[in-house]
């Protein structure tokens, strides 16, 4: 079962402003973990003070590799209504190797299950979203029956993030029934950390105490090992 990660595909730097650490702290990190990947994914534009979309257009800058690891460049997109939009333009989000989707609370007032399972609806047929950030925070309810089927379906991946067990401890319950259905719809997922400083990332005692209560495939979690990320990289089809 998961004993380690070889990649975190959701982080944050000083660019969130209400993170702590710079690119390169969160790489030295991920080399001490032994990671093979690391994705630099900071709050978009809609969050107060994030980075201006100048940062993520320039995001090519940072080299593929860096001391041994494989750096993907990213976001964490804003959804902003119950219509499924999101924050950042077309064209940039087209120039980034990997585009998280989450709902955060600065950024989004339609808190009613049915406009929140309209947006994940939407999100889902996003072709430009990679992977569905904590979507097993409480303040936001939606349909887990009717849109985690709506994700395996679309090739969407599902993310477990461990930082949700420090911001809402009521949230584990929720992640678990998330997790059982993306294991009954055969729905790939990836174990982050959303870490906003280092002494975060690399913390998964209770992401896999769930996963083993589940008994979920490993072949499911395209982060558990070399394999795993190496078919989902391919996938993405990375530029040098």
């Amino acid at each position: 079962m998961l004993e380690k990660i070889v990649g975190d595909l959701h982080c944050h730097t000083i660019a969130s402003v209400h993170a702590y650490n710079t690119i390169f702290e969160n790489i030295s990190r991920a080399k001490e973990l032994g990671y093979k990947v690391l994705a630099i994914t900071d709050h978009a534009i809609a969050v107060p003070a994030s980075a201006p979309i100048e940062y993520f257009d320039n995001l090519i800058a940072l080299p593929r590799k860096y001391q041994g690891i494989t750096i993907l460049t990213g976001c964490e997109a804003n959804i902003l209504s119950g219509d499924g939009e999101i924050d950042m333009p077309i064209e940039t989000l087209r120039k980034l190797d990997i585009v998280i989707a989450s709902i955060h609370t600065v950024c989004y007032d339609f808190k009613n299950y049915k406009d929140c399972t309209h947006a994940y609806e939407v999100v889902a047929s996003n072709p430009l979203v990679n992977i569905i950030g904590h979507s097993g925070t409480t303040q936001f309810p939606f349909d887990y029956e009717k849109v985690v089927p709506l994700f395996a379906k679309a090739g969407k991946i599902v993310e477990l993030n461990t930082h949700s067990f420090i911001c809402r401890k009521d949230a584990y319950d929720n992640c678990k029934r998330i997790m059982s259905l993306c294991k009954k719809h055969d729905c790939r997922i990836a174990v982050n950390s959303d870490a906003h400083v280092i002494t975060e990332m690399g913390n998964l005692d209770e992401a896999r105490k769930m996963l083993e209560d589940l008994d979920f495939p490993e072949e499911l979690i395209i982060n558990a090992n070399e394999t795993n990320m190496k078919t989902y990289l391919d996938e993405l089809k990375l530029e040098d």
